[in-house]
């Protein structure tokens, strides 16, 4: 007899406005802290949110532009994952300089 594992979900909570508050608490929780930081600076690094594709540097190094759409393209999708967290951490400046500085620290370490 196997026992089927379920998984919380925010809409458990009652209600949109409940089930929206109970996820950013969530996230909140999850992020918070140094092993958040540390794995949201993880996330930036490996995602290469602030690491943008530059049609002008895939030229220089590509000689076609061939695959520059594409590449932009997952580009675009791994950003969004690190958007959909960040929607609910609500970082102010200072944090998203500081996170865009670990997260460029932490690619010039690999």
């Amino acid at each position: 007899m196997t026992v089927e594992r379920k998984f919380a979900r925010a809409g458990q909570v009652g209600g949109p406005a409940n089930s929206d508050d109970a996820l950013t608490k969530a996230y909140l929780r999850v992020f918070s802290g140094a092993d958040g930081e540390m794995v949201l600076t993880d996330l930036a690094d490996m995602t290469g949110y602030y690491r943008r594709p530059s049609y002008a540097e895939w030229m220089k190094n590509t000689k076609t532009p061939h695959g520059f759409e594409l590449h932009s393209a997952l580009s675009n999708a791994r950003a969004e994952v690190l958007q959909h967290v960040m929607k609910f951490l609500t970082l102010d400046d200072d944090q998203l300089i500081a996170l865009e500085r670990a997260a460029r620290l932490e690619r010039a370490r690999s």
